[in-house]
């Protein structure tokens, strides 16, 4: 690009106490177009991304609790153009967004004894106007609630370990768009359905309690998606 760039990055932390503390961040991140893009049929630059963060975590050896908030700026997306016949073409750097959200994160390996879970959940409020959008809307790739939830249970009599998982992601956003004398419309618009893949292992130790360590071995079995749910990631 014969260009150069400057990202000022900072963080600030603070302890709470013995075992959590509260952090702050701030951050300019650059990004170069992708090479599918180059050279374009005009000079292009950076795209730019500001991060603010907040971040408050507590660990302990058997638990772990984690929050988090952040707003990013997005400037210089990529804007692309029809030119003669073919789409996809780098035009500019006029684009900009913007994410807004949280995500909180928790694991328990106290509460039951010989029982590991974790619970996760993000929330994101986002919109971009880039590459062909006629305006800024949410990107295809960004659901507004991810969730998971992770189990694993281990049976010493047995030397079995037994894990579940279960994982949601919101609808997604599709998008058929079309070009009119280099003007972008919508001809088709929705949203794909949610997304729940349940899944399942199950690991057997049998050295568990020999002294041998070279006879130590473990047998997995797993099961992906057992409700056989037909997933929709997107439409083309």
């Amino acid at each position: 690009l014969d260009r150069t760039n400057l990202a000022p990055r900072a963080s600030l932390a603070y302890k709470t106490g013995k075992e959590s503390h509260a952090s702050l961040a701030y951050g300019i991140f650059y990004q170069n177009p992708e090479t599918q893009y180059l050279p374009a049929i005009s000079p292009l630059n950076f795209s730019k991304a500001t991060h603010y963060i907040a971040n408050y975590q507590k660990t302990t050896s058997l638990q772990v609790f984690r929050a988090e908030v952040f707003y990013k700026q997005y400037d210089a997306l990529l804007k692309t153009t029809p030119v003669a016949g073919r789409e996809g073409i780098a035009a500019n750097n006029s684009g900009y967004g913007n994410a807004k959200g949280f995500e909180v994160f928790w694991r328990d390996k106290k509460t039951i004894k010989n029982f590991d879970y974790w619970i996760s959940y993000s929330f994101l409020d986002t919109e971009r106007d880039f590459l062909n959008f006629p305006f800024a809307i949410r990107p295809n790739f960004a659901a507004n609630h991810t969730a998971s939830l992770v189990a694993k249970k281990f049976v010493l009599p047995w030397k079995m370990q037994f894990n579940a998982s279960y994982n949601f992601a919101s609808s997604r956003p599709y998008y058929n768009i079309s070009s009119n004398n280099g003007q972008f419309t919508f001809t088709d618009r929705g949203e794909v359905p949610d997304l729940h893949n349940l899944s399942f292992s199950l690991n057997f130790t049998p050295a568990i309690g020999k002294e041998d360590a070279k006879a130590w071995a473990v047998y997995v079995l797993s099961v992906n998606n057992v409700l056989n749910l037909k997933q929709t990631y997107g439409y083309q």
